[in-house]
């Protein structure tokens, strides 16, 4: 270690860089390192940060909207046609130990993927149907 840590990217000038990623774009709260809130020091220029670019010290929040489902209500939202993709993220509250939180069918009725919560814990079950062993499933 060259007595440098660095946050949220590597410098333009660090030497690793054959592929040429872009540094860090987004929001980082609460970082500690070795005990040391380097946050809280940074805001209180305690520390001398160098080629930070735009730097500040708050967390735009994304505007997100609750919602409430009862036993009988769902959301759906269709799937984009031509794509071999499925990506999904949410984040979810209840009291229920059982119950659907998400259902896809696949393309060409090639099968399903379905994740739950059974007895309190997250579980993904992928029903695959032209292939041998047709369902895989996992569970936290």
């Amino acid at each position: 270690l060259h007595s440098k840590i660095t946050f949220g990217g590597m410098p333009f000038s660090g030497k690793p860089s054959s592929n040429s990623r872009k540094n860090f774009k987004g929001c980082m709260e609460s970082i500690n390192y070795n005990g040391n809130n380097i946050t809280d020091l940074a805001k209180r220029k305690k520390l001398e940060p160098s080629n930070v670019g735009n730097l500040s010290f708050s967390c735009v929040e994304p505007h997100t909207v609750p919602v409430f489902f009862n036993a009988t209500s769902y959301l759906e939202v269709p799937g984009r046609p031509s794509q071999d993709l499925f990506s999904v993220s949410f984040l979810f509250r209840t009291w229920n130990p059982n119950g659907l939180l998400v259902f896809s069918n696949f393309a060409d009725g090639l099968g399903n993927v379905e994740i739950d919560i059974n007895e309190g814990k997250v579980s993904v079950h992928i029903n695959v149907t032209q292939v041998k062993k047709n369902r895989i499933d996992i569970s936290s």
